[in-house]
């Protein structure tokens, strides 16, 4: 019994310097993003994805980018990925639901979810956004991966060029 209150008061002290969770990952919208891995308030725009555009226009139209990493030569690349049908496409995180349906099902959801992920994965098509000295696009690389369409789909009428 000592040891389990031990235990227990140690967990409760520890503080993490992150929250593990964001409160937008408990919104309807978020909710929806993990099960189908897109984001439908955002939609691919080739007008955005050229030369010349700072970064800030394109983290307000496409949010923060799928990966990101500093070049050898100190410069951002910032990688977009986005699904056949032009929304963007959300990166998978780890839910306390998915760890207890993987135990409850013997992890049967776990293949089933990881195989889901494999074949939506192939159908990406991912937009390598290279930025200058001054945070404009200087280079922007298009990728893709065996499934993906030819074209990505114009954004739906209605939306408008933040810049």
């Amino acid at each position: 019994m000592c040891v389990l209150i031990v235990a227990v008061g140690a967990c409760a002290r520890f503080q993490p310097t992150a929250p593990a969770f964001k409160a937008s990952d408990y919104t309807l919208a978020g909710q929806e993003q993990s099960f189908t891995l897109k984001d439908k308030s955002v939609h691919y725009n080739p007008d955005l994805l050229r030369a010349g555009v700072s970064r800030n226009e394109i983290k307000t139209a496409f949010g923060e980018p799928n990966s990101s990493r500093t070049t050898d030569s100190g410069l951002i690349e910032d990688v977009y990925a986005f699904n056949p049908d032009g929304t963007k496409f959300v990166n998978p995180t780890l839910r306390a639901r998915n760890l207890a349906l993987g135990f409850f099902t013997m992890g049967t959801s776990v293949a089933v979810r990881q195989a889901r992920l494999h074949l939506t994965e192939q159908k990406l098509t991912l937009f390598h956004v290279n930025y200058g000295a001054n945070d404009t696009i200087s280079a922007v690389t298009q990728e893709k991966l065996p499934g993906a369409p030819a074209a990505l789909p114009p954004p739906p009428s209605g939306s408008s060029d933040p810049g």
